[in-house]
C-alpha cells in the first residue's frame, strides 16, 4: 500500500565504509570521486495526514527490505526515471520528542547514492538546493488495527474522534518494500514519504483522500479549539476549580458534550456580564419614561 511523508535530503562525504556498502550495489567498482551520496527519511511512527501510522515492528521490516532499493520519480515505473540506490539504513530515536498518541517518535532513515554525470547534474543541483526534498515510499502490508478497538476489521473511521479517542489506523504486517521516490505532496508531516496502497484499493484510497481530509483534519483541529473555550468558560465562571479539575472534565467529553457545555458557558456568561451601551446617559425626569430616552443626550 502506498503513502506520502515529507523528509529533507541530507548530503554527506562519502567514507570508506559508505563505499564498501555502496559497492555492494555495483557491477562496476566505483570511487568516492565518482559518487554523490545522501540521507532522506523514508518514514516514522507519528500520524500522518491519513491518520496512518506505522507501528515499530513495521518500521522493523522496513529497514531491512530498502535496503538495495532504486530511488526514483513520482512513482514511476520507468527505467529511465531511476536516479538512485538505498545502501544503508537504520531506525533512530529522538528520545526528545513525543508522538501525538505519547511514544518516543522513531524514524527509517536511508542513505543513498547516484553517479555524478551531466544526466545528474540537475538532480544532484535539486537535492542539494532543497528543491528534491520531499519523498514517498512504496511497500506492501497485510495488516491496519484501528487504536480505538484494536480490530483489524471495524466500523471505527480513521480521522473520527469517539469520545476522547482519536481514531487512527497502525500497519502491521509489511511484507515488501518496493521503492522510494521523490514526491511534490507528501503525507507524512515529519518524514518525507508515501506508504503505498495495492492496486484493489488505490482507487477508494483516492476518493477518501479527496473527500475526507479537509473533513477529518477540520474535525481533529475544531475539537481542540472547543477545548480551549471549554477551559476559559470554566476559568471566567468558575475561577475557584482547579485548572487540572477543569482539564478532566473537559478530557471526558465528546464534541456534542463540549459543545452544550460551551452553550451553557455564553448563555452564563451573558447572564453575569450583561452588555452595556457606550451612550448609556443618566436617566433624567423628562427623558428616563420615554423609548429609548436613555440614549438622548
Amino acid at each position: 500500500m502506498v503513502k506520502n511523508y515529507d523528509a529533507q535530503p541530507y548530503c554527506r562525504k562519502v567514507s570508506d565504509e559508505d563505499l564498501e556498502l555502496i559497492n555492494r550495489q555495483s557491477l562496476k567498482k566505483l570511487t568516492s570521486d565518482e559518487i554523490f551520496a545522501f540521507s532522506v527519511i523514508l518514514c516514522d511512527n507519528e500520524i500522518d495526514r491519513d491518520f496512518e501510522v506505522f507501528s515499530d515492528n513495521a518500521l522493523l521490516s522496513l529497514e531491512k527490505l530498502f535496503v538495495g532499493k532504486t530511488g526514483i520519480l513520482n512513482h514511476s515505473n520507468r527505467s529511465e526515471d531511476q536516479i538512485c540506490r538505498t545502501y544503508k539504513t537504520e531506525i533512530l530515536c529522538d528520545g526528545n520528542r513525543k508522538t501525538e498518541y505519547g511514544e518516543a517518535y522513531k524514524y527509517l532513515k536511508a542513505w543513498c547514492y547516484t553517479v555524478k554525470s551531466a544526466k545528474n547534474e540537475d538532480l544532484i543541483r535539486d537535492i542539494e538546493s532543497g528543491i528534491k526534498k520531499e519523498v514517498s515510499v512504496s511497500c506492501n502490508f497485510s495488516e491496519k488495527v484501528c487504536s480505538v478497538c484494536g480490530e483489524s476489521v471495524c466500523s471505527h473511521r480513521a480521522g473520527k474522534f469517539y469520545g476522547d479517542m482519536l481514531c487512527y489506523k497502525q500497519i502491521n504486517g509489511v511484507t515488501d518494500a518496493y521503492e522510494w521516490s521523490f514526491v511534490a505532496v507528501p503525507a507524512q508531516r515529519n518524514a518525507g514519504v508515501t506508504k503505498s496502497v495495492s492496486d484493489k484499493e488505490k482507487a477508494h484510497s483516492e476518493i477518501k483522500t479527496a473527500k475526507a481530509k479537509n473533513e477529518e483534519s477540520f474535525a481533529f483541529f475544531y475539537k481542540r479549539e472547543m477545548k480551549e473555550r471549554a477551559k476559559k468558560g470554566f476559568a471566567m465562571l468558575f475561577p475557584e476549580l482547579p485548572s487540572d479539575t477543569a482539564e478532566r472534565i473537559i478530557g471526558l467529553c465528546n464534541a456534542d458534550v463540549l459543545s452544550q457545555l460551551i452553550s451553557g458557558f455564553e448563555r452564563k456568561k451573558a447572564k453575569a456580564f450583561p452588555v452595556k451601551s457606550q451612550l448609556e446617559g443618566k436617566e433624567t425626569n423628562n427623558i428616563k419614561n420615554e423609548i429609548n430616552g436613555q440614549f438622548k443626550f
